[in-house]
């Protein structure tokens, strides 16, 4: 009985020391992925907000010039859709340590040519900016700490809605795209209210 209670208890004892050795070269091993991609992660973080800044003064150019021109509910529904997008990235800034923003220049550029350039703006010109962008998102979204995840499924979620507006500004209206944002808001206003706990 007590020998075999002793080949019990050491074949417990070396299962468990060999699933604790798993975990840890498993984490090690996701360290050192998370290591090696961590450069990627800060570079795409950096870009989408610096991205989201300049979208937010174009957009806001574009909507305030463009009122009562045909794209013009397109372009007011975009720039509510950044208003949004510039409370949760605000509110998201210190728990991602993102202190990014778009820096003088642009934002002076932006501000001096934002009166004219919408008029120029496409749905397609739209599309060839969006089209390869995702991927980054979704890049940066799969290399994000797990507590950050639903954060980075939603700014792929708004770059989809922004994506999908577009295409339906090009083969249908500028209003059909409209409409896809204003679509897209309750889903915009939720995730606000999930990471500020209102």
């Amino acid at each position: 009985m007590k020998q075999l209670f002793t080949v019990t208890f050491a074949t417990i004892l070396l299962s468990y020391l060999l699933t604790m050795s798993s975990l840890v070269i498993a984490e090690q091993s996701q360290q050192q992925i998370t290591e090696q991609q961590q450069e990627v992660y800060h570079k795409h973080l950096k870009y989408e907000y610096r991205n989201r800044g300049r979208t937010y003064i174009g957009m806001s150019k574009a909507a305030k010039h463009s009122a009562g021109a045909d794209r013009g509910a397109f372009f007011q529904a975009y720039y509510e859709l950044e208003i949004i997008n510039q409370k949760i990235l605000g509110h998201m800034k210190n728990e991602l340590g993102a202190n990014y923003h778009a820096n003088w220049f642009t934002r002076s550029v932006l501000h001096v040519t934002g009166d004219i350039v919408w008029r120029f703006v496409s749905p397609q010109q739209l599309i060839d900016i969006i089209i390869p962008y995702l991927p980054k998102l979704k890049e940066m979204q799969s290399l994000a700490r797990y507590e950050h995840k639903p954060f980075f499924a939603y700014i792929v979620a708004q770059e989809q809605a922004q994506l999908e507006a577009s295409q339906a500004a090009k083969k249908e209206s500028w209003d059909s795209g409209a409409n896809v944002f204003k679509d897209f808001f309750p889903q915009a206003e939720a995730e606000l209210a999930r990471i500020t706990g209102l």
